[in-house]
């Protein structure tokens, strides 16, 4: 029902605002719940679709629906990763429009990661941001969005907001990385691993599409066991200590300085459709442990 009150929102406003996005088909929130890459990719490649099969049933042309709609990402510290992972993005949506036979160019938006961040000492947060927004600039995002550093503990304040711009406009206008196109191209790893992730996010999405697309996938519960095999190798491997998160699980600071915070307002409640996909932050249990 909320899919289908979008798109009519945007079939009434289509032809008013005829540059405007109104669909953001994001994979964020199976990354934030610990999914893979993969995933990611998957979730929101099938977004997309969900979106513009809601909007074609609307009213709205598959055209205008594919132009509308704004691919979000998630970035992290893992640099190489993340860039190649939105150098895939563009691989599987080229991919996608052909099949769909409206070839249109994909618009991504590049938001740093959650799970990522420590709460405990959330000072070398600012290293992890600025990794991940470096990421979704070398990537070829079109929009790159950091958080504040202090996200994890509370709602930023005034200082870790202005931290949050200030890292951007430096990678924008200092570092310029947005004037240079696909730097990484050329890269035989780079380039490996972006086929690489491509190939594995377009596996997952036929799989989603197999199993009746996104919507019935989430309502059968069949995407959320998938995520949750997925963190549960990556909090293992935290546990046993083949990765490591600098700060919470190596080189840890016995005395951390703290960070001020506002108060988080409190999220309304809303109705349960399906099983959640609850997002995770891989430091939390660690910080427990030094306490």
């Amino acid at each position: 029902e909320h899919l289908m009150l979008a798109a009519n929102t945007a079939q009434r406003h289509a032809g008013a605002y005829p540059e405007a996005s109104f669909f953001l088909a994001s994979g964020r929130v199976a990354h934030e719940a610990g999914g893979s890459i993969a995933q990611e990719l998957a979730f929101a490649a099938a977004s997309a679709v969900a979106y513009a099969r809601a909007a074609l049933e609307a009213g709205m042309t598959l055209e205008r629906a594919l132009a509308g709609t704004v691919v979000g990402l998630a970035v992290d510290q893992e640099y190489f990763d993340s860039l190649a992972k939105v150098r895939a993005m563009r691989l599987i949506w080229r991919n996608l429009t052909r099949a769909l036979g409206c070839e249109t160019p994909a618009v991504i938006e590049a938001r740093s990661s959650r799970r990522m961040l420590a709460a405990r000492d959330p000072w070398p947060n600012l290293l992890r941001l600025t990794a991940a927004g470096f990421a979704g600039g070398v990537g070829g995002a079109d929009v790159v969005v950091l958080d504040g550093f202090t996200t994890a503990a509370g709602r930023p304040d005034a200082f870790a907001r202005r931290q949050a711009r200030n890292t951007q406009l430096v990678l924008m206008e200092e570092a310029s990385l947005g004037r240079v196109d696909d730097p990484a191209a050329g890269s035989w790893f780079l380039d490996s691993r972006t086929r690489e992730l491509a190939e594995a996010g377009w596996a997952e999405f036929q799989m989603i599409e197999a199993e009746g697309g996104l919507i019935e996938a989430l309502k059968g519960s069949i995407i959320q066991p998938r995520i949750a095999r997925a963190r549960a190798l990556r909090e293992k491997a935290y546990a046993d200590g083949s990765a490591q998160i600098v700060g919470v699980t190596k080189f840890v600071d016995p005395d951390p300085r703290p960070a001020p915070v506002e108060a988080r307002p409190v999220a309304p409640a809303t109705q349960r459709v399906c099983e959640p996909l609850i997002p995770v932050r891989f430091a939390e249990p660690h910080e427990s442990d030094a306490r």
